[in-house]
């Protein structure tokens, strides 16, 4: 009798543990696959933030391979729990890797979930990327009119600064082969168009560096220094281009240095030479990025 009542005691607390622990055991499965789906998002966020810090230190290697990481966690994301802020993410890494028709189908996703910008971002990558197709087909005209369309109305600024980049490039090469009286209207209407871009977003570098370009095409080299001074300063998209930039102060410098009076000269000089000690060039004409790539070379 007495072990028959023990085995009943024990078999009572069993089913009372049991009670207990299968709500707990199904509260800790939730928040695991919960958290387990925050984190996803949560790494997604950690990922693009360091992507963006390596694009601005001009480490395009180490932010690529953030921004496919960022994307990678944005796809688990919404496969598992699919929201606007998911989505969004997923649009804005595939747009940093140029996959256009994927992050299109992104933003018209997060749309969906309540991303009200969404249908609009889709919108314009649908135009640029149509742009992009009749330009390499040869519909250059067409292409000129979406990309201008893009630049005045385009809220999305990796839309805005490639189209910008694609108009100004399609323009400059045109006026070129124009004689002098149509090149210099022609000029003057590109970076017309630029000054506006940049007066919107003043801090944007790549603006600068478009206007610094034109303006050096126009022969006004002072304003073209000071155009990429403002460029180099605030930041440029790549490192091609900033090295571009740095070679454009160069060429200011030596078309000012035969341009200048003697006493202009050399207020102009005093002034290069503190901008040449803020970068820590070798010398006034050698950025430290030259120096290392000829090192590179003669080993």
């Amino acid at each position: 009798m007495n072990r028959n009542f023990l085995f009943k005691k024990e078999m009572s607390c069993f089913r009372k543990c049991s009670r207990i622990t299968l709500p707990a055991l199904l509260i800790v499965l939730c928040l695991y696959f919960l958290s387990a789906c925050v984190s996803h998002l949560k790494e997604a966020k950690f990922n693009y933030t360091q992507a963006q810090k390596f694009s601005r230190l001009y480490q395009t290697e180490k932010a690529i391979a953030y921004f496919k990481r960022t994307l990678r966690e944005a796809e688990k994301e919404v496969e598992k729990r699919p929201s606007a802020q998911g989505y969004m993410l997923k649009g804005m890494a595939e747009l940093s890797l140029k996959k256009w028709e994927k992050a299109e189908e992104s933003f018209l996703n997060a749309f969906s979930y309540g991303f009200e910008k969404g249908e609009d971002w889709a919108r314009q990558l649908s135009l640029f990327g149509l742009a992009s197709s009749m330009e390499e087909l040869g519909l250059e005209n067409s292409a000129l009119r979406i990309y201008s369309n893009l630049i005045q109305k385009s809220k999305l600024k990796p839309v805005t600064v490639s189209s910008a980049q694609k108009y100004s490039s399609i323009m400059l090469r045109r006026a070129l082969r124009k004689e002098e009286k149509e090149r210099k209207k022609m000029l003057a209407a590109v970076l017309k168009a630029v000054e506006k871009l940049a007066e919107k977003d003043l801090s944007c570098g790549f603006f600068h560096y478009l206007q610094s370009q034109i303006l050096s095409h126009l022969s006004d080299y002072k304003r073209s220094f000071e155009e990429a001074v403002m460029a180099r300063e605030l930041g440029l998209p790549t490192q091609e281009i900033f090295r571009d930039n740095d070679l454009q102060i160069i060429f200011c410098y030596q078309r000012l240095k035969v341009k200048l009076l003697p006493e202009e000269w050399e207020e102009f000089r005093a002034r290069y030479m503190k901008w040449v000690k803020r970068w820590n060039w070798k010398d006034l004409e050698t950025p430290g990025w030259k120096k290392e790539t000829d090192h590179a070379s003669g080993n």
